[in-house]
This record gives C-alpha cells, sequence and structure tokens, in this order.
C-alpha cells in the first residue's frame, strides 16, 4: 500500500490544505501518473528539509510518500523547491478538489 500525504500552508492569503492519499482506492490513471512524478522527481533522494529561509508570503510544502517497507518526508518552500519536484506539487495540488 502507497500512501501520500501533502501539506500546503502559508501563501499570501493563507490558504493551506492537508490530505492523504492511498494510491490504491484512486482511479489507476491517476495512482499511475502520480508513481511516475514521484520516480521521475527522485523523491526518496531529495533532502528531508530544504526551507533554509522562510518567506511568510510562499508556500510551504510537507510530502510524506509510504511505500510500506520505506518512508521519506520532504519539507520545502516556493524557493527552494528542486525542478523536478515541481510537476508532483502542482499534481497533488490539484487533488484538492478531489479529497474535500
Amino acid at each position: 500500500m502507497t500512501t501520500i500525504t501533502f501539506k500546503r500552508s502559508g501563501g499570501f492569503i493563507g490558504t493551506g490544505m492537508k490530505y492523504e492519499l492511498n494510491l490504491n482506492q484512486l482511479p489507476k490513471n491517476d495512482a499511475h501518473s502520480l508513481i511516475r512524478l514521484i520516480k521521475q522527481a527522485k523523491f526518496f533522494d531529495i533532502p528531508e528539509n530544504l526551507i533554509a529561509k522562510f518567506n511568510p508570503d510562499e508556500y510551504q510544502y510537507t510530502i510524506t510518500v509510504d511505500v510500506g517497507i520505506i518512508s521519506h518526508t520532504v519539507r520545502t518552500n516556493d524557493t527552494t523547491m528542486p525542478t523536478s519536484l515541481r510537476p508532483l506539487v502542482d499534481e497533488l495540488s490539484a487533488f484538492r478538489a478531489v479529497v474535500q
């Protein structure tokens, strides 16, 4: 079982979100898309804390991917986010309408 916990906080107007996705309960296309984005980002190779400096007007993200035998959390913000991680963050941000 693979789960993704996604939290977004901060931003200019403070529109945060937090939810957990169980990939086994998603449509296969959505689950495969998220797995592809995790692999493309090399998520498990990204350092855990990338927030070196806090800018109050930008979003901060906490993403945890748990694949059962291994779990990894990444904390980043808009300034310090690796380019490879942006597509995954964008996709997870779009899931807001689905999980609420």
